[in-house]
C-alpha cells in the first residue's frame, strides 16, 4: 500500500513531535492513537492492512516500509511480537535503519530476551542510535488509557530524548539499568503473570467442580490473600465468558520461553515455568494459541458456558 496521510490533516502541530510507530496490533494501535490524541505527528507500518487501515483512518501516516516509518522521527517505537520480528522491520533495504539517521532513538516495547537487548543496544550504538530497552506491562486496557508501565533500561540522556512519548503512553516510567535491565525486569514480570494466569483459570474450574458461585468467590478472593491483579482481571471475565483477547495463549508461551532459556543460562531450575508452559502448550496443541488467556479454563473443564 503506498504510503497515505489524513486528507484533513492540514499542518503539521507546532508543538507535535514526529514518532514512528512498527508494529500497529493491540498495543501498538492502542499507543500509536495515544500519540496522535496528543498531538503528536504519527507514521506508521504493520504487515496488517487492516491495521494499518485503522491507524490511517484515525490520523496516522500510513506506511508502506518499516523504512518510511521510521523517517524523519525522532523517536521509533517497536511494538511487534518477537526478537524475529524486531530484526526483519529493522534490517535489509525497506528496513527502518535504512532511513534513520545517526542520532536516533528507538524505543524497543516489545518483550524480548535481555541477551537480545544487550546486542542490540551494542549494534544501534555503532551506527549512533540509541536503544531504550523498553517492554511495557499493563495489556490492551492499559495501552488504550496510557496506564501502562514502562520498564526502561538504556541511557539517562535517551530516556530523556523519549519522554514525551513515554508519558504518553505510560502511567509509570521506570528507569532500571541500561540495556537488557528491562527486559530482565520485563522477564519476571512476565514469569508471575503467566503463572497467576494459569492459577486463576485452574480456579476458577475447582470453584465451578466444587459447586461454588463464581462472583461470590471472586469477591471473597479479591479481598483475602489469594488476590492477584490477574485474578482481578481475568476472574471476572471467566465469569462472564468474555474471551476478547487482551493477552494470547501464545505470547505467554513466547514470553515463558525467555524465561526458561534465560532461567537455563543462570543456573536456575524453572519448575514453576516449565508446569505452567505445559498448560499453555496443551492450549496451543488444541488449537487455542491465538486465543485469550482466559480459554484456559477450557483445559480443565473443556468449553464452558456461562452460568
Amino acid at each position: 500500500m503506498p504510503e497515505s496521510h489524513p486528507a484533513d490533516s492540514g499542518t503539521e502541530p507546532v508543538e507535535g513531535r514526529t514518532v514512528g510507530v512498527i508494529g500497529l496490533g493491540i498495543m501498538g494501535g492502542a499507543m500509536a492513537e495515544r500519540l496522535l490524541d496528543a498531538g503528536h505527528v504519527v507514521r506508521g507500518f504493520d504487515i496488517d492492512a487492516a491495521a494499518v487501515a485503522r491507524f490511517g483512518a484515525r490520523g496516522g501516516w500510513a506506511c508502506e516500509t518499516p523504512a518510511a516509518a521510521a523517517r524523519d522521527t525522532e523517536l521509533l517505537l517497536l511494538m511487534v511480537h518477537n526478537e524475529h520480528q524486531v530484526a526483519q522491520v529493522l534490517e535489509g533495504p525497506t528496513g527502518a535503519l535504512a532511513s534513520m539517521a545517526p542520532g536516533g532513538v528507538i524505543w524497543l516495547g516489545s518483550t524480548v530476551s535481555p541477551s537480545v537487548a544487550i546486542d542490540l543496544a551494542a549494534r544501534l550504538a555503532a551506527q549512533g542510535i540509541a536503544l531504550i530497552d523498553g517492554p511495557v506491562s499493563g495489556g490492551a486496557t492499559g495501552a488504550q488509557t496510557g496506564d501502562l508501565v514502562a520498564i526502561c533500561g538504556g541511557s539517562p540522556e535517551s530516556l530523556s530524548r523519549a519522554d514525551f512519548a513515554l508519558r504518553v503512553c505510560a502511567r509509570h516510567v521506570y528507569h532500571v539499568g541500561p540495556p537488557g535491565a528491562g527486559a530482565s525486569v520485563k522477564m519476571i514480570n512476565q514469569l508471575l503473570v503467566a503463572a497467576h494466569s494459569v492459577l486463576t483459570a485452574e480456579a476458577m474450574a475447582l470453584a465451578r467442580l466444587a459447586g461454588v458461585e463464581p462472583r461470590q468467590l471472586i469477591d471473597v478472593v479479591s479481598n483475602s490473600a489469594g488476590q492477584s491483579r490477574i485474578f482481578d482481571k481475568r476472574a471476572p471475565r471467566i465469569a462472564d465468558g468474555d474471551d476478547t483477547v487482551h493477552v494470547s495463549v501464545d505470547t505467554l508461551r513466547k514470553d515463558l520461553s525467555i524465561v526458561i532459556e534465560a532461567s537455563n543460562r543462570l543456573g536456575l531450575d524453572p519448575k514453576i515455568a516449565r508446569a505452567v508452559l505445559a498448560v499453555l502448550d496443551g492450549a496451543a496443541q488444541a488449537g487455542r494459541g491465538g486465543q485469550s488467556d482466559t480459554t484456559l479454563i477450557q483445559d480443565y473443564l473443556g468449553p464452558v458456558s456461562v452460568p
